[in-house]
């Protein structure tokens, strides 16, 4: 007689394996690429299994896991594999595309409108950088907030939430 396999042996075999094409496999077969709103794109592979999950988001280091409740006692419990920060939707979906059947021309045509929205998320946030430096040098020069306001062209009231809080 031979030797009986469990299924948890196979699971962790399986986990160890996980790869990018593993992933483009479950994106392509399960998961979604939806447009969130105006400028948001969001990722999604819902499973039954959550180790599978949880084996992906430990390859990948982007994206969440949370359990979905059950609308009928009789459906199995499930969990949701999702990406929603747009660096990582953008990281993600770079890896994934050159692997990618079924859903490869929608990602085709959201890589470029994700990575415009990254670039421009960049640059507003060394932008706002930019403005607290120079609020708080400002301030350490004695100036007042509403001088700072005016010399900065924005708000008093905003100089001095980016110098107390950011």
């Amino acid at each position: 007689m031979g030797v009986k396999k469990r299924i948890g042996d196979k699971k962790a075999l399986a986990a160890s394996k996980i790869n990018w094409s593993y992933i483009a496999g479950f994106l392509d077969g399960e998961g979604s690429v939806v447009k969130n709103g105006e400028t948001d794109y969001r990722i999604s592979i819902p499973q039954t299994n959550e180790e599978v999950l949880k084996e992906i988001l430990k390859f990948t280091k982007v994206g969440n896991i949370c359990q979905v409740r059950k609308r009928k006692i009789h459906w199995k419990e499930s969990w949701i594999y999702f990406v929603a920060r747009q660096e990582d939707v953008l990281f993600f979906l770079k890896n994934v595309y050159p692997l990618l059947i079924v859903k490869r021309n929608i990602v085709r045509k959201f890589i470029p409108t994700i990575a415009g929205i990254v670039t421009t998320a960049r640059k507003r946030k060394l932008n706002l950088q930019k403005k607290i430096k120079a609020c708080k040098l400002l301030r350490e020069n004695r100036l007042s907030y509403r001088a700072i306001g005016k010399k900065l062209k924005i708000d008093h009231g905003y100089v001095r939430r980016m110098i107390l809080y950011k």
